[in-house]
This record gives structure tokens, sequence and C-alpha cells, in this order.
């Protein structure tokens, strides 16, 4: 009785210590992205203080372009410097130095507009498709940060698609409820969007790390990781 008494407490022991360890490492882990967002702010304010320099100049000699040449090359720029401005609103956002502005907005006609501008940022032999639900509830958030989850997820989605295939974007209510056991605790009413595609996937491994602020499997020149943290 005493032997198996004493390897039942070594085992919650064992379980504690576990317990413990796991609780340590999530504690270092928020410290560092703490200290990693304070630095990450104060960079992106002083870049986006530079870059609306850039941006307003742009915008003068822009209106003083006359041949269709130095047009295009500003509308190149005009690209660049949209790019620069999404990466600094999740910058900031990641530093907690932007406030997220949540407002209603109507899925129904907002993911059909953003449909036609993905289309400009996939590949010709990827088909886009969007299944909303008809009688789908409004959604109060960010729609910058919406847009800007929307665009990271179709253009992972791209490089998924080496042979072309096709993005889904759906829409539906759900109403969730406690005895559901969703892993967040939620319940009540919400919209859920999903972005699907017919690509390769994700391995499990790499799965369990996709949010993860500055992870990605990309290599230096193609992506930052910060997409979707």
């Amino acid at each position: 009785m005493q032997v198996r008494e004493r390897a039942e407490a070594i085992e919650a022991l064992q379980r504690e210590m576990g317990e413990r360890q796991r609780a340590e490492e999530a504690l270092r882990q928020a410290q560092k992205l703490e200290a990693l967002g304070q630095l990450t702010g104060g960079v992106a304010h002083d870049f986006n203080n530079l870059l609306q320099i850039i941006i307003g100049n742009v915008s003068i000699l822009r209106q003083r372009a006359s041949d269709e040449g130095t047009l295009e090359q500003f509308e190149a720029i005009d690209r660049a410097l949209q790019r620069g401005e999404s990466l600094t609103r999740q910058l900031l956002a990641f530093g907690r130095r932007q406030t997220l502005q949540p407002r209603e907005i109507d899925l129904k006609t907002e993911l059909p507009r953003m449909k036609g501008m993905l289309r400009h940022s996939v590949r010709g032999d990827i088909t886009l498709a969007t299944e909303i639900a008809p009688d789908l509830w409004p959604v109060e958030i960010d729609p910058n940060e919406f847009e800007l989850a929307i665009i990271n997820l179709a253009m992972n989605a791209r490089d998924a698609l080496p042979r072309g295939g096709a993005v889904i974007i759906d829409a539906v209510n759900e109403t969730l409820t406690p005895e559901a056991g969703h892993p967040e605790n939620l319940s009540g009413d919400f919209v859920r969007v999903r972005v699907r595609d017919t690509g390769t996937g994700i391995p499990p491994a790499t799965l369990a790390r996709v949010f993860e602020p500055f992870f990605t499997t990309k290599s230096t020149e193609k992506g930052t990781g910060l997409g979707l943290s």
C-alpha cells in the first residue's frame, strides 16, 4: 500500500513540476514579447513619421508628372508605400501604440470588395471565390486589421498553390454555447470567417506556431512572420 501511495505521490509531483515549468516558460515568453513590443512600437512610430513625409512629397511630385511612363513609376511607388503603411500599422498594433478602432461593418458588402482587391494580389491561375450567408449578421471590428488579416491569409494561400488552385472565403453566422467546449471559452453569437485553399496544407509542427510573432517558414527576403501576430 505504501509503495503505491509513494508512486502516486511521485507522479503527482512530476505533474506539478511539469506544470510549473510550462508556466515559467510562458512567463518568460510573455516578458520577451512585452520588451519586443515596446521596441517595435518605438521603431514603427518613427518609421511612420518618415513614411508620411515620403507619401506627401510623392503626392506633390505626382501632380506635376505628365508623361505616362513617369505616372506608372509613381503608381509603383504608391503600391510600395501602401505596403509600408500596412506593415507599420501591424508593427504599431503589435507594440500596442495604435489604438484599434472597431466599428460595425457589413461583411456582405465588405468581403466582395476585398475579393476584387485580392484579385490583383494572387496569380492568374488561382480562382478566388466568396461564399457568404445571405442572412449574415453585421460585425464590430477594426476594418483595417480585418483587411490585413484576410490579405495575409490570401498571400499564404497563394504560396501554398504553386500550380494554381482555388482560394475560398466563406462567412456564416454561428452561435456558441458553453457546452460546446470552445478552446477560448467563447459563447454567444458570432460571425465565422474562414479562408480555405486547395493547396499543400500546413505540417502539424508548423501549424502549432502560426500565431507566433515573427515565426515564418519563408526565406528572409519573402516575409517577416508578423502577418497574423
